[in-house]
């Protein structure tokens, strides 16, 4: 007993200190680069915290390449959001095809996680290009300090010596065309519809596809399951004690406090409940409970229809292959009736000729 109660206390602590290195890191560049970068600072924080202790198997420097790239460019491909939908849609998805080629792998580290928040985050969160320099001045600030800190961590632990150069990389993470595809297809379309619906969260449906398309259709239907499940729970939660138990002046305390609980709940479906509950809490700054249930709910099917229309569409799309594969085979092979045929004609023109 005394041995778990050791452990778990060792474990609160770790997590307090990640918890309060997370909101002091977005707390700093709120105040750096305003409030309207919050969200942006947040995926930065993702990658904060995780790319300089994760075993990449990537060169320090070609790292450093990735994340200046990926932060920078997303910055500046998000304000896709202020042209016309269809060349948005097109800079979407040509970006994310970049993003996701050069970091898919390794798939079971999910390093392309930071990027894609960084890339959807800012996009739903697009300002005007007043505003720009400071977004692009989070960006590049973000990049450079995960770079100093991937240097130094990774030569410290001997991270990467022996690791993939750019070039490398790009041809490992491309073996996923399918998911490469499916993803930024996925997440682009979701964008395409928030913008043509006017939705006034738009980062919940692309959110959403974002989430759910994983590289094996087993795992997003496992996700589908928990994702609903678990915002349905977070709705139901946050309506009782948001709404009818918790005055509003101590939301925010609360907020805080499920997401030091959620260190100690890595689960996807526990997350889900907490993420549901934190986003409906935060919209009420726009919406109103009804309204923000509803959208809640419009954008979690919306994503659901588009992810698995989308897997169709992909199964589809390997089974004309296998099937233009096939017919290619059997027409090449030696026991086809054609070719049969044609060798029949052939050997009796030559001893014809030969007569």
């Amino acid at each position: 007993m005394r041995k778990i109660s050791m452990s778990f206390v060792k474990e609160a602590l770790y997590n307090a200190f990640r918890f309060v290195i997370n909101v002091g890191f977005i707390f700093l560049f709120q105040m750096m680069f305003n409030a309207e970068n919050t969200l942006t600072a947040v995926a930065l924080s993702v990658g904060f915290t995780m790319l300089p202790n994760s075993e990449l198997h990537i060169r320090p420097g070609a790292m450093c390449c990735i994340v200046l790239l990926l932060y920078i460019g997303g910055g500046i491909a998000a304000q896709s959001a202020l042209l016309h939908p269809a060349l948005a849609f097109l800079i979407n998805f040509w970006f994310l095809v970049l993003l996701l080629a050069l970091i898919s792998e390794p798939m079971e580290m999910k390093a392309n996680i930071s990027f894609l928040l960084c890339f959807v985050f800012s996009q739903s969160t697009y300002v005007p290009w007043t505003q720009f320099p400071a977004r692009l001045a989070c960006v590049s600030f973000g990049a450079l300090l995960i770079c100093g800190c991937i240097v130094l961590n990774w030569k410290r632990k001997g991270i990467g010596r022996n690791g993939c150069t750019l070039k490398e990389q790009f041809q490992r993470s491309r073996v996923h065309r399918s998911y490469i595809l499916r993803m930024s297809l996925g997440i682009s379309l979701a964008m395409l519809i928030a913008s043509i619906l006017q939705l006034s969260k738009p980062l919940w449906i692309s959110i959403v596809v974002m989430s759910l398309t994983q590289l094996e259709f087993s795992e997003t239907l496992e996700r589908i399951r928990h994702r609903f499940i678990g915002t349905l729970a977070g709705i139901v939660l946050f309506f009782v004690f948001f709404q009818l138990l918790i005055p509003q002046q101590y939301a925010m305390l609360v907020i805080m406090l499920l997401g030091y609980i959620g260190f100690f709940l890595p689960e996807y479906k526990y997350k889900q409940v907490i993420n549901a509950i934190s986003a409906l809490n935060a919209s009420l700054v726009i919406l109103d409970t009804k309204t923000a249930i509803e959208n809640r709910l419009f954008c979690l099917v919306l994503g659901i229809v588009i992810v698995i229309v989308i897997y169709m569409l992909a199964g589809t799309a390997r089974k004309v292959q296998r099937i233009q594969r096939w017919s290619v085979h059997t027409a090449m092979a030696d026991d086809h009736p054609k070719n049969r045929e044609t060798a029949a004609l052939f050997s009796i023109s030559t001893c014809t000729y030969g007569e």
